[in-house]
């Protein structure tokens, strides 16, 4: 207990630094830098500049986007030397064409994957969109007034359909509402890291006690068999004694954390610690039977601590994991563990969380009694 102890309180130092300074990277207040466009615009086309002034002074645009009209050559300068993300170039007669029906494709060349340009790239194709509606809409109307014979009223519904889009269109920031989320979920983001934290804390706490979970000798096994102790009475026997030092570990932190009003005392605390520690101590007891020896079970350990937490989005948040990981995060042992933490934070464990952590620990208990009998 004093080795454990010690180590853990090493350990939690390290840990707490590295989830507080993960908690203010991921709260920065800056995600998007500004966009800056280099317009390509037809010589003499002064609609085309007026449309590309109008674009660019609308509230949703001018808050993201930075248009500057330059020519072909001082555009793709300008890029190669990073000073725009991008290049627009606008067709002859867009305007013209916007109106007859024709629509000259605009090219936009986006030669970085960055967050800014698909950031523009989303907007571009939101606005080709919007066109494309208020088009859709006027043809329409267009073909029904020549199919009733009343040609002469088309210039009329025209007009008076683009007065309705552009009032819809101009000020379109009014139909978004503001709201501010984080990466980390229901929990601020030092409370989303210090959660992954403890569960390293977890698992890192047990190597002080690898010799406890290394194998008995053939002599003991057979002095507990002649008692009529199996093994998989031995396995949970070395679970619930690995899980109440945890327990016990875990009070005197989460005590630390309760005084300082990270947490709240309340049965989900307790609750939650409880699942956390027994899957902790079924994962170890499995794990260092899987290894056979105490260094390997060790490095087996810690390895398959990092990977776990990796893949459930304790590293990072599963938001920005790739589709397939944040698919697996779910199924992962350590996704319950997480869930728990946050459970304890929020004062409520949902159910998924509670079955999740008490299958897993029931699983590799049973499993940790089988790599025994190997």
């Amino acid at each position: 207990m004093p080795y454990m102890a010690a180590g853990a309180a090493v350990l939690m130092l390290m840990l707490g630094t590295a989830a507080f300074a993960a908690g203010k990277v991921l709260s920065g207040e800056k995600a998007l830098g500004r966009i800056a466009v280099g317009v390509v615009l037809p010589e003499g086309d002064k609609m085309a500049e007026m449309a590309v002034e109008m674009l660019g002074s609308l509230e949703s645009v001018s808050s993201l986007c930075d248009f500057s009209f330059m020519d072909e050559g001082e555009a793709e300068e300008a890029l190669k030397k990073g000073e725009i993300l991008g290049i627009m170039r606008i067709p002859e007669g867009m305007i013209r064409g916007i109106m007859d029906g024709t629509n000259p494709p605009i090219h936009i060349l986006l030669p970085k994957n960055s967050l800014e340009a698909i950031v523009f790239k989303e907007l571009t194709m939101a606005g080709a969109r919007t066109l494309g509606a208020a088009q859709a809409g006027i043809y329409a109307g267009d073909s029904l007034l020549e199919e009733a014979g009343r040609r002469e009223l088309i210039p009329k519904l025209e007009k008076e359909l683009n007065e309705i889009y552009l009032s819809y269109s101009l000020p379109r920031a009014n139909y978004f509402k503001q709201r501010k989320v984080n990466a980390s979920g229901e929990v601020s983001p030092f409370a989303f890291y210090g959660i992954s934290a403890f569960v390293l804390f977890l698992f890192f706490a047990v190597i002080p006690a690898a010799g406890y979970l290394s194998g008995e000798s053939r002599v003991m096994e057979e002095k507990l068999k002649l008692l009529g102790i199996g093994r998989l009475q031995a396995a949970w026997a070395k679970i619930i004694g690995l899980g109440t030092l945890l327990f016990a570990m875990g009070l005197v932190f989460g005590g630390t954390a309760v005084s300082l009003g990270f947490l709240e005392l309340s049965w989900a605390f307790f609750s939650s610690l409880a699942l956390m520690c027994l899957l902790t101590a079924s994962m170890a007891v499995f794990l260092f039977g899987c290894a056979g020896t105490l260094l390997g079970g060790v490095l087996l350990l810690s390895a398959s601590a990092m990977v776990l937490l990796f893949f459930s989005g304790g590293m990072i948040p599963d938001i920005f994991l790739p589709e397939g990981i944040r698919q697996l995060s779910a199924w992962t042992p350590l996704a319950p563990m997480l869930a728990c933490g946050k459970g304890a934070v929020l004062g409520e464990i949902p159910v998924k969380a509670w079955l999740g952590a008490g299958s897993y620990a029931v699983l590799f208990g049973f499993l940790a009694a089988g790599v025994r009998c190997r």
